[in-house]
């Protein structure tokens, strides 16, 4: 009888906590959504700000030489657009390669002799962006007046737009660019210049909401 007892307890015990758990999990679930107030903002960036990298590789390890473009201009500097796809959608930048730092300046003289002056006219790449979608955005590359474009991916971390793509020497008709820093630089890169380049480009957005 005794035992008996003991096990319908055991048995109304288990059912109580069941049921309290059921009823935990239950109040959990109908909790008011979070209510996302929407807010009219606008979109902007100071070309200041911008920073433009480069990346090349050398040796048959393929390490990375970095360099930052100092000059850069656009024909959107702080004007305000309604979104974020506004504001890059159809903006025209220019950037003087002549302004590269790479941290080695005897490397930069170099560079600017043997390479940029052959790859850009005037020491300029011209271009502009476009169709920015929820892959990529696309950059049109003007160089001796032939435009090639490149995709670039992109992303949107703490403000800031981060874009990254990689176009290839070769296929930007930079031959003679690459054979020529490819040949002054032969025995530091141990007979071996990577075609492709690496652009990253970060922007800081300014964003005014209301």
């Amino acid at each position: 009888m005794i035992k008996s007892i003991k096990h319908s307890v055991l048995i109304l015990s288990v059912v109580a906590l069941f049921s309290a758990c059921t009823e935990s999990k239950q109040k959990e679930t109908v909790e008011a959504p979070v209510v996302i107030e929407k807010t009219d903002c606008l979109y902007s960036f100071d070309a200041s700000a911008t920073k433009v990298f480069w990346a090349g590789y050398k040796t048959e390890d393929k390490l990375k030489v970095i360099g930052q473009f100092k000059e850069l201009t656009t024909d959107r500097n702080d004007q305000q657009f309604s979104s974020l796809v506004e504001l890059v959608n159809g903006i025209n930048f220019s950037i003087n390669t002549s302004s590269s730092a790479s941290g080695d300046k005897i490397r930069d003289l170099s560079l600017n002799e043997y390479f940029f002056k052959l790859f850009t006219e005037n020491f300029q790449i011209n271009g502009s962006l476009a169709e920015m979608n929820k892959e990529s955005i696309t950059a049109s590359i003007n160089m001796f007046g032939s435009a090639k474009n490149i995709a670039l991916t992109y992303s949107l971390t703490d403000g800031v737009l981060k874009m990254k793509g990689t176009l290839s020497l070769e296929e930007f008709g930079a031959l003679k660019a690459y054979n020529s820093i490819h040949k002054k630089c032969f025995d530091l890169h141990k007979g071996k210049t990577w075609d492709d380049v690496d652009v990253i480009i970060e922007v800081p957005i300014l964003k005014d909401c209301q």
